[in-house]
């Protein structure tokens, strides 16, 4: 019998609560990962709790596999307390309408009961966006397109850079536009004019980002998924020749914090969202997260409000010979370094593992180094650029969305938020914490790698399976969701989807409403009251529990840069 959602897919032939689908899940995942726990205790010991029904549109099973991820990163934290010292009851809880409001942590933010986009006009927010989405045109540089290739169609993707790659399509970056489908009327006069391969090799040669939309079945035709699917979800190893360095004694003494991470040192290299999501999580774990990056880069405006809780915030230019002493410094006594720029572009800077390889060795005591990009590790994808909206058309979660939204054979919709940016920087997280937690038991040096595109892929194996089109239909009507078309920016989306949460009320169960998904900080950068989405994993002991110990602040926020400066 044939999918109604395409080639490649599974439909389930029943419908499992949200809830009990979480537990299969984890359970199933748990034994495709090599180095997570068998230990019944521990993956019993989760309890998932929330509404039958997911929170997000579409037959793919994102909030599902989200909550799943939170659970292992909780896991991995009971380990750790275990490692240093501190008993616990291995139980942890997971409510699944929270792991749902996760994917949209950025847009879920209110300041001073300001909410939505109003939040967004809160004092010193650092405005990064570069004029990359200021626009109507540029706006829709970030749209799925049809192409001369008859029912296939391609996600074009400005990046921080719109201008250019509209200049390769023939379009003026510059025309007056006034409205975005007049935008994407312009952009789409011009992308039908090429197949859908010549698109994929015109972006290759300029070193753009951008995808064909692909079904699950043909994305894993292609050699670089094939490459990529040889690979672990979780997927980590230790480094060669690094097993002389001792196992490092946590540093972080029950006394003063009982949180699985304390006394851990996390320098985050990144920006936007996926990355940035990890390093939120880690802080959240107890992790002392220095947050590095130049003011002089486009970055995700709406991420400093959630994404930055935890941290210190610094800014450093890397072209300035300074400024790479100082990074230098940071680096020496990192425990955990996260980077989230293309694959091994830091390398070429002179700041990639193998240099802090040579750091570890030298002090005696191993690192933690993760990549965390869109292709994953090795092929010659690698090093190709990518955003979640790219890992969403070529591993087949926008065709997938096309096919459940009724729309023509090929036809690209994108997911209702930036699922895999967020679902990735758990998946990050659950690697990082896997990293300790073995550096901690066997010495050494620790790599791990994260992809989005690979999380894509994961949602869509035929063991996790897509909801039935009638069980589709019930969220759209629980939540009032509209169906979106081809044009659409995440930015857009992303309100569109929050406001639809909000104004569904008790219909949807008040997600918005319920206070115990939520913690507020008082006198915050931003404002009196500073409300967020709290941590996801929860302990019945509140001191070993996530949670974060300074606001949200802006990007660039403090003096320094320094180890303990907040």
């Amino acid at each position: 019998m044939s999918s109604p959602y395409g080639s490649g897919t599974v439909v389930d032939t029943s419908f499992t609560p949200v809830p009990q689908e979480c537990r299969r899940i984890l359970h199933e995942l748990a034994t495709k990962t090599p180095g997570f726990t068998q230990d019944e205790a521990l993956l019993d010991g989760v309890d998932f709790v929330g509404h039958d029904l997911p929170c997000i549109p579409g037959p793919i099973k994102s909030v599902a596999f989200t909550a799943v991820l939170h659970a292992m990163a909780g896991i991995i934290g009971h380990e750790i307390l275990e490692l240093r010292g501190i008993k616990t009851n291995k139980k942890t809880s997971i409510n699944t309408d929270q792991a749902g409001l996760y994917l949209a942590s950025p847009c879920t933010v209110s300041i001073d009961g300001a909410d939505g986009p109003d939040a967004l006009k809160a004092p010193n927010i650092l405005d990064l966006s570069g004029g990359a989405v200021n626009s109507p045109l540029v706006l829709r540089s970030q749209a799925i397109y049809p192409t001369k290739t008859p029912n296939v169609w391609f996600q074009l993707h400005g990046s921080t850079n719109p201008w250019p790659v509209l200049a390769t399509m023939g379009v003026d970056p510059h025309a007056p536009v006034k409205t975005g489908d007049e935008g994407y009327e312009i952009i789409k006069n011009q992308m039908i004019k090429y197949t859908a391969r010549d698109l994929e090799m015109i972006m290759m040669e300029h070193g753009f980002a951008g995808s064909i939309v692909y079904s699950p079945e043909d994305w894993l035709k292609i050699r670089p998924a094939q490459i990529l699917a040889l690979h672990p979800l979780i997927n980590y190893n230790k480094v060669p020749l690094s097993s002389g360095m001792p196992a490092p004694a946590f540093t972080g003494t029950s006394a003063d914090d009982k949180r699985p991470l304390a006394g851990t040192k996390v320098l985050e290299l990144a920006r936007i969202i996926a990355a940035p999501a990890c390093g939120m999580t880690l802080a959240a774990m107890g992790a002392e997260v220095v947050r590095v990056q130049t003011d002089k880069l486009v970055d995700f405006v709406p991420a400093q409000l959630s994404l930055m809780a935890g941290k210190a915030a610094y800014k450093l230019d890397i072209n300035d010979e300074e400024d790479k002493k100082i990074l230098m410094d940071l680096m020496s006594e990192a425990d955990v370094i996260i980077q989230g720029y293309r694959l091994r572009s830091l390398e070429r800077r002179g700041f990639g593992l193998d240099v802090c390889l040579e750091m570890a060795a030298k002090r005696g005591k191993g690192i933690v180094y993760l990549d965390e990009n869109c292709y994953g590790p090795d092929g010659y994808y690698a090093e190709r650029p990518g955003w979640q909206q790219v890992a969403d058309a070529c591993a087949g979660s926008s065709y997938v969305m096309g096919k459940a939204f009724g729309y023509p054979e090929g036809q690209g919709i994108l997911p209702s938020l930036p699922i895999s940016d967020m679902s990735t920087g758990i998946m990050s997280a659950v690697t990082i914490l896997s990293m300790v937690r073995d550096r901690a038991r066997y010495g050494g040096s620790w790599h791990g790698t994260a992809s989005l595109a690979a999380y894509n892929a994961m949602t869509l194996q035929p063991w996790i399976g897509l909801y039935q089109p009638g069980i589709v239909s019930k969220i759209q009507d629980r939540f009032d969701f509209k169906v979106w078309g081809s044009d659409i920016h995440v930015i857009e989306l992303y309100y569109a989807i929050y406001y639809a949460w909000k104004n569904s009320g008790k219909k949807s169960g008040d997600l918005i409403r319920n206070e115990d998904l939520f913690v507020h900080f008082n006198n915050s950068a931003f404002g009196k009251d500073l409300r967020i989405l709290a941590p996801i994993v929860r302990y019945d002991d509140k001191a070993s529990s996530p949670h974060w110990t300074n606001p949200p602040v802006p990007f660039c926020w403090h003096k320094g840069p320094k180890w303990g400066g907040i």
